[in-house]
């Protein structure tokens, strides 16, 4: 909360950097097929991680490392520094600065390499707020030294005035506030001149803690609403959680425990959405002191409760991502020949493995998933008692799936990027290839039908939620556009009936990509007086022969019944088909 730093400057390559790499005579990239599209696609999913990175730091994440994959696929030193680039500003955001050390590094070894100066001054910057955290102040403020001179010749003032800011804040952090002063005002100045609203927002709310720690709760107060402005007006997500975290902080130091109580939900609200473990945990922080100071004790220590299961959270993520790291840079280094055809070796034996306990997995669960058909057939007790048992059953899969397979599969999927396919052969690097597109798909595969089985924001946050995430899913695939109405539907419903919607919602999205050969498709929910009414219809071929249904059709069906629900269905060849359900009130109560 204390240093507010951005990637603002990760998003694009300067003049100077492309000028620069032009001269070296190191080789930037080994292409390999398809390297021109993958080039594309690294710039696409660079774009939408920078435009998410404020917004949603899950999606964010996502394409950041979507990004590396590609990059690393290619070896390409520039998609590399761009990736690395993204991923130090979301564990900066994150707190996650050891992480962030060893990314730094990095950067700094590739961007020297091919001669990108402005990517070399930005880890210099990183590496100089990781040594901030750790109160190594003499380190930090010599990087941001070196880094402030390189933007300066650069003539990239935006990151220049970064740089000053936090310099501002390590003078700030060792209580040295008269020297924190003129670098806040150097920094506030080049970014008024830059036009930039999130810039000023950043220093102001810098200035504002800093008479936090001098005790001067009404300045801090003043600094902080006037960035909350800004970051509202420039619609930046992380910007106003951050300064509502420290505006509740800063109400609770000064006995405003009811503004710091409404402060700090509306910051946890916010927390929720960009997925931040530890500006929750802040938020939850200033909750636990509001009603402290409101003598609520009770309400105090079910807060702080939290505070100490988000932090424990917090730790095991941050020594994961530090095992990750540090396994990728001890792949990095293998250099010797044979070490290396062991390692494909092992690899190709370790994959032989796996796809066989995969090919048992599958058999399990396609056995399950017949025995479990044919028991609801019995009756309609039966019926309801093993709906109920197979929402218990997916969520334990689900979570086996994506906690223990998953994660080897992501192990293994990075273990690969460390070998150097400079050292095989023609034929070694074919199999190398194939081995590890086959570990890509087989993790994609897991990943989807982990989160198929029991959707997280299902269970967390209701049907209304997991529709928009579904739906948001749908439509990364371009060939077919999903719209999403929802009218009504204020209240939760139970758990059974959100499940059994979702599914069958499910159900028949997956029909229309399949078969449908559709370009766009509407579902509708809405809640009326008496009964909750589904609507899903396409525009594309229509079912040939309704008299030919399939099994996804008969689940729906048995759904159904389970719900007292009717479906209709009215399809017209070359027109689409439209699928109607509706479910009676009595069931939902």
């Amino acid at each position: 909360m204390t240093l507010l730093l951005s990637g603002s400057q990760c998003s694009f390559f300067q003049k100077d950097e492309n000028h620069t790499a032009k001269k070296s005579n190191i080789v930037a990239a080994l292409p390999r097929e398809n390297f021109a599209e993958d080039t594309l696609l690294i710039l696409k999913y660079h774009k939408l991680s920078s435009t998410y990175l404020f917004q949603d730091a899950e999606r964010a994440m996502f394409y950041a490392k979507y990004v590396l994959r590609l990059s690393q696929k290619h070896e390409w030193s520039k998609g590399k520094i761009l990736a690395y680039n993204l991923l130090s500003t979301y564990y900066l955001l994150d707190g996650s600065y050891d992480v962030l050390r060893e990314l730094s590094n990095e950067t700094m070894i590739l961007s020297r390499q091919i001669g990108m100066p402005f990517y070399t001054a930005q880890a210099m910057r990183f590496l100089a707020d990781s040594y901030s955290e750790y109160r190594q102040w003499d380190s930090a403020r010599v990087n941001y030294s070196h880094a402030i001179r390189i933007f300066k010749t650069l003539g990239a003032d935006s990151a220049r005035a970064i740089c000053l800011e936090n310099m501002g804040n390590s003078f700030r952090e060792k209580k040295m506030y008269d020297e924190a002063i003129p670098y806040y005002d150097h920094a506030y100045a080049l970014f008024d001149t830059l036009h930039s609203d999130w810039g000023k927002a950043t220093v102001l709310q810098s200035k504002g803690y800093l008479h936090v720690l001098q005790s001067e709760h009404a300045q801090a107060e003043e600094y902080f609403e006037k960035s909350l402005v800004l970051f509202q007006k420039i619609n930046n997500l992380y910007g106003e959680l951050n300064v509502l975290n420290d505006l509740a902080n800063t109400y609770a130091l000064s006995g405003k425990y009811d503004e710091a109580i409404k402060t700090s939900l509306k910051a946890l609200d916010y927390s929720n959405i960009y997925h931040s473990s530890q500006q929750t945990n802040w938020a939850l922080l200033s909750l636990s002191k509001g009603y402290k100071g409101k003598h609520m004790y009770l309400e105090a220590l079910d807060y702080l409760e939290k505070v100490i299961f988000n932090r424990r959270m917090l730790h095991n993520e941050t020594v994961q991502r530090q095992y990750t790291m540090y396994q990728l840079s001890y792949d990095n280094q293998l250099m010797d020949s044979k070490y290396q055809e062991k390692l494909v070796s092992e690899q190709r034996t370790a994959l032989q493995i796996l796809i066989a306990f995969s090919i048992l997995i599958i058999g399990f669960a396609a056995f399950l998933w017949f025995n479990n058909k044919k028991l609801r057939r019995k009756n309609a007790e039966i019926n309801e008692a093993l709906i109920r048992g197979q929402a218990i059953e997916r969520k334990r899969v689900a979570a086996e799936l994506h906690d223990n397979l998953g994660g080897t599969l992501a192990s293994l999927n990075w273990y690969l990027y460390g070998i150097d396919k400079k050292v095989l052969s023609s034929e070694e690097e074919k199999i190398y290839d194939s081995v590890h597109q086959m570990v890509r798909s087989a993790y994609r595969e897991v990943r989807s039908l982990s989160h198929n089985l029991m959707p997280q924001e299902l269970e967390e946050h209701g049907l209304v939620m997991a529709m928009h995430r579904l739906i948001d899913k749908l439509n990364e695939n371009k060939n077919i556009s999903f719209i999403l109405n929802i009218s009504g539907l204020d209240q939760r419903l139970n758990n059974k009936i959100e499940f059994e919607l979702y599914s069958i919602v499910l159900e028949l999205t997956n029909n229309i990509i399949k078969h449908s050969g559709a370009t766009e498709a509407t579902v509708v929910l809405k809640e009326n007086l008496k009964s909750i009414q589904l609507v899903i219809r396409d525009n594309g071929n229509g079912m040939m022969d309704q008299s030919k249904q399939g099994i996804g059709l008969r689940n729906i069906k048995n759904r159904l019944d389970s719900l007292r629900g009717k479906l209709n269905i009215h399809s017209e060849k070359d027109i689409g088909i439209t699928v109607e359900i509706e479910i009676p009130k009595p069931a939902i109560k």
